[in-house]
């Protein structure tokens, strides 16, 4: 599933970001609409800013969170999903 995706996902450039606590608040820029996400989407929301490629992020979690690498690409493609229609990741 993961592998489906574009190699080259990051963060929209419309895509204004702030840590509070634990969590991200994201304003896009384009639609003047807030976006949150709760620790597990900041972490992942980091590694897309740092290019780091989808299978090591599932990887890492997987390990991090001791549960299984499908159930954790099973979530990142419903969260990559949502940033994708929300137009907060873009290719390139």
């Amino acid at each position: 599933m993961i592998d489906a995706y574009p190699l080259d996902l990051s963060p929209s450039p419309e895509a204004l970001e702030s840590r509070v606590g634990d969590e991200t608040v994201i304003l896009h820029l384009g639609n003047d609409t807030y976006y949150g996400l709760d620790t597990l989407g900041t972490e992942i929301w980091g590694l897309l800013k740092e290019r780091v490629p989808l299978t090591e992020i599932r990887d890492r979690l997987a390990a991090d969170y001791g549960v299984s690498a499908a159930t954790i690409e099973a979530d990142m493609v419903r969260f990559l999903d949502d940033l994708m229609r929300n137009g907060l990741l873009v290719h390139g």
